[in-house]
């Protein structure tokens, strides 16, 4: 009688488990556009063994930071080799107006941004959308997915369509996708070679308004990705740079004209990596009569290479940060090192 017992409260405590867990997992909404947060609707996916390519939905603001993907380990084959279950969930919500009819492919590689290696079997949980009406299937067995996807899948980060366009720094310093609608700075190779610094900036026009009515306008945002080679003419390291943004900080704690937060720790395309902020009052003189004032808002991510060092940088006056920012973001999602 008393094994009895203890077997029903086994069964009990084992079926409020399973419950909870059925529960837990089932309290997922499922997000069927972009707008909505939630387990997504895939619109296609293709897997492979060191990774998988999903296309979304998306309003023109989605990027793969918009995701989170939920790891539920579990026993597989052997006990050396488990089994995940894969969940992709919406937890930004893609509010832009943008129509983007083909959504966007966005890529994840199982051991550089999950920390899943060795041997293992894994499988993605989400729903997928059967075919638009009037689709052509024709060729459904290649999904589009794997067409836009580049050559050496699964090492592409993003996919995105129009108006982006792939950049290079020359000979091979590192890629990425930049704003075709954006002012690109002239190529100087020669300087960049004698600098030891390789770099793009791009700049926005069209948001400044004039101020006093006259031709100035306050700065426009700015989009910087650069390479320092180790021995760049400014001495400049991944530490050092790290340790002059520090200092700043410091210096500024507790002013009222500019703000610096805590450097936060990340990865970036599997390299070690520091994000940093700040806000700082500018007040530009011009000429004897008038001044432009405003708050200069800057993101800064500054990745650990095995050679040197990259910096990409997002600066824009406070005003018109949050309408350009997508675009920046764009550009570190694609980034890719090659050094």
């Amino acid at each position: 009688m008393k094994y009895a017992v203890q077997r029903i409260s086994r069964l009990i405590s084992l079926l409020f488990v399973l419950t909870f867990f059925h529960d837990t997992v089932s309290a997922i909404p499922l997000s069927p556009g972009p707008r909505q947060p939630g387990e997504v609707i895939l619109e296609e996916v293709v897997a492979g063994s060191g990774g998988f390519v999903v296309r979304v939905g998306s309003n023109g603001c989605t990027s793969k930071n918009s995701f989170e993907v939920l790891v539920n380990k579990k026993p597989g084959l052997t006990d050396l080799a488990p089994h995940y279950e894969l969940t992709i969930v919406r937890k930004v919500p893609d509010e832009c107006k943008a129509i983007v009819e083909d959504g966007t492919v966005i890529a994840y590689d199982l051991k550089q941004d999950l920390g899943i290696s060795g041997h293992y079997t894994y499988t993605i949980t989400n729903p997928v959308y059967s075919p638009r009406p009037y689709a052509d299937t024709s060729d459904y067995y290649l999904p589009n997915a794997l067409k836009d996807a580049v050559p050496d899948f699964p090492k592409v980060t993003e996919v995105r369509p129009e108006p982006f366009e792939k950049y290079t720094a020359r000979p091979d310093f590192f890629s990425c996708l930049v704003p075709v609608d954006w002012t690109r700075s002239a190529a100087d190779p020669e300087g960049d070679a004698k600098a030891g610094i390789y770099q793009v900036q791009l700049t926005r026009d069209g948001l400044a308004r004039p101020e006093d009515g006259e031709k100035y306008s306050f700065p426009r945002p700015l989009i910087y990705v650069g390479y320092y080679a180790l021995g760049n003419r400014e001495g400049k390291t991944y530490a050092n740079y790290l340790a002059d943004y520090d200092r700043l900080m410091r210096k500024n704690t507790g002013s009222k004209q500019s703000s610096y937060s805590k450097p936060v720790k990340t990865t970036v395309a599997g390299l070690e990596a520091t994000v940093t902020d700040y806000e700082v009052w500018q007040a530009l003189p011009r000429g004897p009569l008038f001044t432009t004032k405003y708050w200069l808002k800057a993101r800064f991510v500054v990745v650990k290479a095995r050679q040197g060092f990259y910096v990409l940088a997002f600066k824009s006056p406070k005003e018109f940060y949050n309408q350009s920012f997508p675009t920046f973001q764009a550009v570190l999602d694609s980034f890719v090192p090659k050094r």
